[in-house]
């Protein structure tokens, strides 16, 4: 079983870019708007010989009603999937 990572912050701070960083891809969108990223997004990174699991999220607003309650939720799964929590 690979180690796993949460990518776990406030919306908009550059979670989505560190996930493409870590897994070498372009697979979670970024823009510089808020709320672009709402459910968990699973990659596969690779850090010299060891690979690791990397789960990027919307984030916590600290405000948890209506789209940002379910972005909370979804980033507290992952923190619950983690081995990790950057």
């Amino acid at each position: 079983m690979l180690p796993v990572i949460a990518l776990v912050g406030r919306p908009n701070v550059g979670k989505s870019t560190l996930f493409n960083q870590l897994t070498k891809s372009r697979d979670a969108l970024v823009a510089d708007y808020s709320g672009l990223t709402r459910d968990r997004k699973y990659g596969e990174g690779l850090c010299g010989e060891q690979r690791f699991m990397v789960i990027d999220t919307g984030g916590i607003t600290g405000e948890e009603a209506g789209i940002d309650a379910a972005m909370a939720a979804q980033s507290l799964a992952a923190i619950d999937e983690s081995d990790v929590v950057l």
